[in-house]
């Protein structure tokens, strides 16, 4: 048999006794002949095998055989035939009619080619068929009907075509086992009507079309038709049949037209461990009731028209080891827990908003694979490399506050830079939230009588800006070389190239008398920049203890913070040792001109006295100094009180985050 050293293997004294060597009971006969694995390559030689006449059982599986003896066929007493992953060549001869007795035929993975010979049908006692990975072309013969006691048929990976035998599934009431995957068969649902012991059915990847009501009977744990033509409603199918759906654990009905709706039906399933429903032509739906399934390890729901919120009870699915919801319509944030078993995660191409969750973020460096591209999040990649933020981030915003960088805070805590940065924008935020108070309310600002102390009104004004303000042209802005070139950031325009030049004609190179407000953390000067767009640009005091891609960073995560009581940060400009905020224009003012400053030459002091919440009518009585006083009522008052309120509790727990953060 071509080997070099038969001491080796075995095969020393009487054949009987050889490793692999099963004889009859008189020991004249060999009945069984093991051979696999053991290197054995080439063409067998005629009158070698083909003599073994009483061989019921042979094995030559796992060598490099290229072909069979003339005489092979001869070998009627055959039950079991195992001659898989070889590099057998050429046709199935028709002689396999001769194999009366085999009851277990496997030939994959060689290369045999041509048809299944119509021979096939001699074989009424074959239950295991298994002829996948090769060549075989054609249509599957008639032929095989006639070889009613299969339970378990593998015909996957050939070059077969065509349709199947009329009445296939009636002919195999006890099949078990089939699988017709990744060939160019055509056929219907109704082609395996009759397999009522079928537990494990895959036809993906050939040209089935119809319905696939028929195709749920019998005791099924698998099913495959993924790839093929398959349309209609999942729903269809008939609940009230025998069909169990208890029993299903595999599901995979991707690639095919199906439509309607799926979520209601599948709650059946609650054994299910593997759920793929990718790319098909589901009705536009929620993602609901998978919470149900339990026992899911996989799910694959990419592109079958879900919108809406990922629901927080995907957190049940505590076996959950692939999550695929990519190309859908998923909206707002990511929940924040998810399977502590996940490996693979693909959120990709939806409408998701917000922060990853950290919680997820940490969860990332255990898994195998995951995409968060073409979506609206933000998260903070300093802890992943360029390749992993170019591959699985695209579209996203990489962004690392400063509060959430406990490393930047121990080489810069004594100086507490972001801290003086994070509150000096979002005071200012505040400072500014008047306008939008204003819209609100549907007010407008009337003149009150008030007395105005013209002595106070004319006091020096404390400097709190970066630089003097007694002089128009300023050293700080001559400093700023090739202003052109220095970009303004605007968050939501990002095609409008503004740069530092359009801010110094915008505000006549920062001039006293564009000047809008004296605060804390700088002066805020008023402006118009091309295309009008009318801006309040704020010089931060302390920008300048920060870098540039510290100070970038931090103001891309304030100007993500968004509230109805804040004005909201726009974009930014890096000029030199100056960090500059822009803000959207407040064109009442703010609000300490509305409820403190007086205007010029009124002479009448206020009296609150009168004030009241109540009258006879409605309750509440629009209060003040006559008919122009609906500005200084309790009611106004307490209105701006609750939306400055609104607005210090929704920034307070951020400024917290920064200020511990800056501790640790």
């Amino acid at each position: 048999m071509g080997l070099n050293s038969s001491k080796d293997y075995g095969f020393s004294g009487s054949f009987c006794s050889w490793s692999g060597v099963v004889c009859d009971d008189k020991g004249e006969s060999v009945v069984k002949l093991e051979a696999s694995g053991l290197g054995l390559s080439g063409v067998i030689p005629d009158t070698t095998i083909g003599k073994l006449t009483k061989l019921e059982s042979l094995d030559l599986s796992n060598n490099k055989i290229t072909s069979l003896p003339s005489d092979f066929w001869s070998l009627g007493l055959l039950k079991n035939l195992n001659l898989s992953f070889n590099q057998i060549s050429g046709s199935l001869s028709s002689n396999m009619g001769n194999f009366g007795q085999l009851q277990s035929l496997d030939v994959s993975f060689n290369n045999f080619s041509d048809s299944i010979p119509e021979a096939i049908s001699s074989l009424s006692n074959l239950r295991v068929l298994n002829l996948s990975h090769n060549g075989l072309e054609s249509m599957i013969p008639l032929g095989i009907s006639q070889c009613r006691s299969l339970f378990s048929v593998d015909l996957s990976s050939n070059k077969l075509n065509g349709s199947l035998p009329n009445g296939f599934g009636n002919a195999f009431p006890e099949m078990k086992f089939l699988n017709l995957a990744d060939n160019e068969i055509l056929g219907w649902g109704a082609d395996f009507i009759g397999m009522k012991s079928i537990t494990y059915l895959n036809i993906s990847n050939n040209m089935f079309h119809g319905s696939v009501v028929s195709i749920f009977e019998g005791p099924l744990e698998v099913i495959d038709l993924s790839k093929n033509q398959f349309q209609g409603h999942i729903a269809q199918v008939n609940f009230s049949s025998d069909f169990n759906w208890s029993n299903l654990l595999y599901m995979d009905f991707s690639e095919n037209q199906f439509s309607g709706e799926f979520f209601t039906d599948l709650i059946h399933a609650q054994n299910l461990k593997h759920l793929n429903l990718a790319h098909n032509r589901f009705t536009v739906q929620q993602f609901s009731q998978v919470d149900k399934l339990v026992n899911l390890e996989y799910l694959n729901l990419s592109r079958t028209n879900l919108f809406g919120e990922i629901p927080s009870n995907i957190s049940r699915l505590r076996n959950l080891k692939k999550l695929d919801l990519s190309e859908n319509h998923l909206s707002n944030h990511i929940p924040s827990i998810f399977s502590t078993s996940l490996q693979v995660l693909d959120l990709s191409r939806n409408n998701l908003t917000g922060d990853i969750p950290l919680v997820l973020i940490d969860k990332l460096h255990e898994m195998e694979r995951f995409d968060f591209s073409y979506n609206n999040l933000s998260f903070c990649g300093s802890q992943f490399p360029p390749e992993i933020l170019q591959k699985a981030f695209k579209g996203s915003v990489n962004s690392c506050p400063i509060a959430a960088n406990p490393a930047f805070f121990k080489r810069r805590a004594a100086k507490h830079r972001g801290l003086k940065l994070e509150l000096a924008l979002t005071l200012s935020m505040i400072f500014l939230l008047a306008v939008l108070l204003f819209l609100a309310f549907g007010c407008r600002r009337k003149t009150r009588m008030w007395v105005v102390k013209q002595d106070s009104y004319k006091e020096e004004q404390a400097i709190s800006g970066p630089f003097s303000f007694q002089t128009d042209s300023t050293t700080w802005v001559a400093d700023v070389k090739q202003s052109t070139s220095v970009p303004v950031v605007i968050f939501e325009k990002p095609l409008l190239n503004f740069t530092f030049a359009d801010l110094l004609y915008a505000t006549s190179h920062f001039d006293r008398a564009t000047l809008l407000a004296e605060g804390r953390f700088g002066p805020v000067y008023g402006g118009l920049l091309p295309g009008g767009v009318h801006v309040a640009v704020k010089v931060l005091v302390n920008g300048s203890t920060m870098t540039d891609p510290e100070a970038a960073r931090e103001l891309e995560y304030l100007g993500r913070i968004k509230h109805p009581n804040l004005v909201p940060l726009t974009g930014y400009c890096l000029a030199g040792e100056q960090r500059i905020a822009i803000y959207d224009y407040m064109e009442n003012g703010n609000l300490q001109n509305l409820l403190y400053d007086l205007p010029l030459g009124v002479q009448t002091t206020e009296d609150w006295s009168s004030d009241t919440w109540e009258d006879e009518n409605n309750g509440i009585q629009n209060v003040g100094l006559g008919s122009e006083g609906s500005f200084t009522t309790w009611r106004f008052r307490h209105k701006i009180a609750l939306g400055t309120a609104r607005a210090l509790a929704f920034s307070s727990p951020w400024l917290l985050a920064s200020y511990y953060s800056s501790r640790c």
